[in-house]
């Protein structure tokens, strides 16, 4: 309920904007501004999406050369340590589900310190607690 009242509340906000808009501006120039701001929108999420799929994509290949095994599902969170890193250093919470032995385990993989040199990362050592799916 509480997300169509929000989304009623936007919709009515946008048609107001574009009402104020219109007394001021021609359809046009309404019309390419709002491709506009929808375009950098859109580039905003593809670019904050494609640099997790880079570091997923990178942490399941370091994984399968460790450990042998492929990941099938995985998840990742940046973690906040308090700690003075440089722009290029973060830390990560990796959470992926494997298959070992013919059984599914769910991992966790915390506090895995990540450097970013240019496009590619570089893995510290990786301890994992894994249990039983």
């Amino acid at each position: 309920m509480q997300i169509l009242i929000f989304s009623l509340v936007v919709i009515l906000l946008v048609g107001y904007i574009f009402y104020k808009l219109n007394q001021f501006y021609s359809k046009k120039t309404i019309t390419f501004g709002t491709l506009f701001i929808i375009g950098i929108i859109w580039l905003g999420i593809y670019i904050s999406n494609n640099n997790e799929v880079g570091i997923n994509k990178a942490f399941k290949a370091k994984y399968k050369k460790e450990f042998g095994y492929k990941i099938d599902k995985l998840s990742s969170n940046i973690i906040n340590k308090g700690k003075n890193l440089s722009l290029n250093e973060y830390f990560y919470r990796f959470i992926y589900i494997v298959k070992k032995d013919n059984k599914e385990f769910v991992c966790e993989a915390n506090d895995i310190f990540v450097q970013v040199i240019q496009d590619e990362y570089v893995f510290k050592d990786i301890k994992e607690e894994c249990r039983e799916k």
